[in-house]
């Protein structure tokens, strides 16, 4: 027997995407497949955009586009944005059933612009790729060439890219500019709501003639549903899971602790561990004494953000280098645990970085610590034995000779970059010069190493 046969259903009810699933459309599903269909259609000449995040419906709501009766549309679904723009064409010709007297570029085009000046009137061609955040920036750059030809035809000829957020930042650099530009009509798919989840396991299990109360114990959706994050796919691995898991109990019913064991274990495996090289230690959150923050600012480790109060200046980590700390916290907590008696503590001081006032002087030299400004500045325990080693750095003569880097996290480019460390959009050169490596400047790496300018030409400026 079949574990959907056991709850009495007509076939499984949380299988992936296809094109014979049932479909759930919850507002921001409507308004997401309303900017699909206006970009086959609509009067704005340009590209089609629609991002979400994995596992939100993108995929589900392309299969419901071509599903639908465009009569005046001909429609080419690319799904293998592995191809080359090549390959990409040749799959256009196929599904478009046309013929083509070469295998060139050259000759594709020419066959849609054929194609184009005869039924340009009656007909449109539309090129929708999903997953395009793993298209290479050549193809992306090709396919906004390609676009050039919906333009000399009137716009006869529609490219729509769907894809995860990472997308729309690429479109973001300075080399994808110009596509960004020819983006008319976007939107961002978001994650169902707790009652909208609750609607999605109910016409998942109508389709199959079934209900949830059949299927699940009052309160036992509660517990899945919340471990899915109000996403699709997760709400069908949950559900169908739990369902497995009360089959092989013999429970007739999905009951609250079996919900609870399956989210508890589907959260373990699905958690992201984060590489050591990306962990940095943070001071917690919460309000601090004016001693606190005067001896924090005598070294310089943190700095009045005029846009949102206190953040971060700098972290010192155990290996003696001075970190750019993550952007914006409103209040910075001393560090309050104490040492233990075979550990000794060494202050890594760093330059200040609170703009001088109109007119003013520029700003002095960092003062030295004081007593009572040690408890609250920002230390770190050292194994004595490796403290024996180890010599106090000073405020000048340290911070020149180090190279100040920080390590690139998930969306991350140099213009972010140099607007958050360096103060301005301008200052990009800077990044490119102090970081010879870069092979490409458009595309970052998560985990990749990334230098700053040093503190002492940032103090001059």
């Amino acid at each position: 027997m079949e574990c959907y046969q056991y709850f009495r259903l007509e076939g499984p009810p949380f299988q992936p995407a296809s094109p014979r699933s049932a479909v759930y459309f919850s507002p921001t599903h409507l308004q997401a497949l309303t900017t699909l269909e206006s970009g086959l259609g609509g009067e704005l000449i340009g590209l089609t955009l629609l991002t979400g995040e994995a596992g939100t419906g993108k995929t589900t709501l392309i299969y419901s586009l071509l599903q639908r009766d465009h009569k005046r549309v001909r429609i080419a679904h690319i799904d293998d944005p592995k191809l080359s723009f090549l390959e990409i064409m040749q799959v256009v010709m196929t599904q478009l059933k046309l013929y083509s007297p070469g295998s060139t570029k050259l000759d594709y085009l020419n066959t849609l612009d054929h194609l184009l000046e005869l039924h340009g009137e009656t007909e449109r061609i539309a090129i929708v790729i999903d997953e395009a955040q793993l298209l290479s920036d050549d193809v992306l750059e090709e396919l906004r060439l390609l676009s050039n030809h919906g333009l000399r035809n009137d716009g006869f000829l529609r490219v729509i890219l769907v894809g995860q957020p990472e997308l729309a930042e690429r479109l973001k650099t300075p080399g994808l500019r110009a596509l960004n530009q020819r983006i008319t009509a976007r939107d961002e798919l978001r994650p169902l709501s707790q009652e909208q989840a609750k609607l999605y396991v109910e016409c998942k299990l109508s389709a199959q003639n079934g209900k949830t109360l059949g299927v699940f114990e009052p309160g036992a959706l509660n517990h899945l549903l919340r471990r899915s994050e109000g996403i699709p796919r997760k709400i069908n691995v949950l559900c169908h899971t739990a369902m497995m898991t009360a089959f092989t109990a013999g429970e007739r019913r999905v009951s609250a602790k079996t919900a609870k064991k399956v989210a508890a274990e589907y959260h373990d495996s699905v958690g992201v561990t984060r590489p050591e090289s990306d962990k940095r230690w943070l001071v917690a959150p919460a309000l601090v004494a004016g001693t606190a923050v005067a001896a924090l600012l005598a070294y310089g480790f943190i700095y009045p953000d005029f846009r949102s109060g206190w953040a971060l200046n700098h972290i010192v980590s155990f290996d003696g280098a001075i970190q750019p700390a993550v952007p914006s916290a409103k209040a910075i907590a001393p560090a309050a645990a104490k040492p233990k008696a075979n550990t000794a503590l060494v202050i890594h001081p760093v330059t200040l970085r609170i703009p001088p006032a109109p007119g003013a002087a520029a700003p002095a030299s960092p003062r030295s610590a004081v007593p009572g400004a040690v408890a609250a500045a920002q230390v770190h325990p050292v194994p004595a034995a490796a403290a024996a080693g180890i010599q106090k750095p000073s405020a000048v003569a340290a911070a020149p000779s180090r190279r100040n880097q920080i390590t690139v996290r998930y969306g991350d480019t140099l213009e972010k970059i140099a607007i958050h460390y360096l103060g301005a959009q301008y200052r990009i050169n800077e990044l490119i010069q102090a970081n010879p490596q870069l092979t490409n400047i458009n595309q970052l790496s998560v985990g990749q190493i990334i230098y700053l300018p040093s503190f002492t030409s940032r103090a001059s400026r």
